[in-house]
């Protein structure tokens, strides 16, 4: 695991356990440190969609990290850990009640911070260390279609990584009800991984296939969501289950990169120009522009519009553009990283390009904030140079010059 990120991880959790106590100094100035749930679920929840083989890599992330830093907030809350060792002796009712007690002062507030909505024990068996966990308003999929799939695996592997350190030996969660599979709440069932059919359950939880209709399914609601928040003249204000602060995203984002940075950076990169393909379309109908006024004038408009960062110029080249920008969502406030979380960003730029130009180009990195110290970060889009082909005679003139005869 790359320690830099395991580092900004721990960072992260302790702003947000700070936050619940007070309020931290603003991260965007500009922007804002909130941002709407259906860029996130298009920025997050929409890649997982599309390569479902990352799911268990986010999870077990989530979870390693979650447990670790949690522990730490327990002692700091003065929560005894010594109450739990004995738990399977409690009967449901008093079981209930101690983890409704802690639910409410310790995991509610945090997530409600990280905007995740508002969740509650529903049932303890103490016997079998087994707990039903509901939470409403779940902004990871509360804009996603039914499509018959449960979809919130990061809170699931927030959930593990808690109730492994309460009670000090592994445990795992799966989703019994998601409002993409057509409920009202998100239900989860928390148990020991040493229960093979527990184990057996999770294990198929992690295991979704999404076909090809539903993933056409999420893309096309989320780029209906898009145009609607284009099309409003309301502003966003902070609101659990509508908007997400930015701690929040970058939380998950980072515990996706902590395992297989490269794999998951270069799935991040791919799902956003698959998304680009159609999301270019609305940038057209909405901002009235066509070609590379696309890039030029209507990006900007719309990364202002949605939070995700603010674009101050867009400048064209022989061979390509430079985005210069601010306040970016995916690592405002992060200090150093070895592996950089834009990859969405990147691939949405770059696929944008390819459809505004009609040219093939490659959206990479000039300067980093957090790299370089510099107060702007730069994307260099560049123009791929396709090698023209050869004729067949010029091909055998090559050849003679190549092999001449003694």
């Amino acid at each position: 695991m790359s320690f830099l990120i395991k580092s900004e991880i721990k960072i992260l959790w302790q702003k947000i356990f700070y936050n619940i106590e007070h309020d931290i100094p603003t991260i965007r100035p500009n922007l804002g440190d909130y941002v709407n749930t259906v860029e996130v679920q298009k920025r997050l929840d929409y890649v997982l969609f599309y390569n479902p083989n990352i799911i268990r890599t986010e999870y077990l992330s989530t979870l390693d990290n979650t447990r670790e830093n949690i522990d730490e907030y327990h002692k700091s809350k003065g929560l005894d850990h010594a109450m739990f060792r004995n738990f399977s002796r409690h009967d449901e009712a008093q079981g209930l009640k101690i983890l409704q007690v802690i639910n409410k002062n310790i995991y509610r507030p945090i997530f409600v911070s990280l905007g995740k909505g508002f969740g509650m024990v529903r049932g303890v068996k103490p016997h079998e260390k087994r707990v039903s966990y509901e939470v409403r308003k779940c902004n990871e999929c509360m804009d996603l279609p039914n499509i018959g799939l449960h979809s919130c695996f990061f809170f699931a592997g927030i959930l593990a990584g808690i109730f492994t350190a309460i009670f000090r030996q592994p445990m795992g969660v799966y989703e019994s009800v998601c409002r993409t599979s057509g409920g009202e709440t998100c239900d989860y069932e928390i148990g020991m991984i040493s229960d093979e059919d527990f184990e057996k359950n999770v294990d198929k939880y992690l295991n979704i296939k999404v076909t090809p209709e539903g993933l056409d399914q999420v893309e096309t609601l989320l780029l209906e969501k898009i145009r609607k928040l284009l099309s409003s003249k309301d502003t966003l204000k902070p609101n659990v289950g509508t908007d997400i602060h930015i701690m929040g995203y970058q939380l998950r984002i980072l515990n996706a990169l902590a395992t297989n940075p490269e794999i998951m950076s270069n799935t991040y990169r791919k799902a956003g120009i698959r998304f680009s393909k159609k999301f270019e379309k609305i940038l057209r109908e909405v901002y009235h522009v066509n070609g590379e006024k696309i890039l030029t004038e209507a990006l900007p408009l719309y990364y202002k519009k949605q939070r995700l960062a603010n674009i101050h110029s867009v400048e064209k080249f022989q061979d390509g553009f430079m985005i210069t920008f601010t306040e970016p969502l995916d690592c405002a406030g992060i200090k150093k990283l070895d592996i950089k979380p834009c990859a969405f960003m990147q691939g949405e730029i770059e696929g944008i390009t390819n459809i505004a130009t009609g040219k093939t180009s490659k959206c990479e990195i000039q300067s980093c904030r957090y790299d370089t110290k510099e107060k702007f970060c730069q994307y260099r889009i560049s123009y791929e140079v396709k090698q023209e082909d050869v004729p067949e005679w010029l091909k055998e003139l090559q050849d003679v010059k190549e092999n001449p005869v003694a």
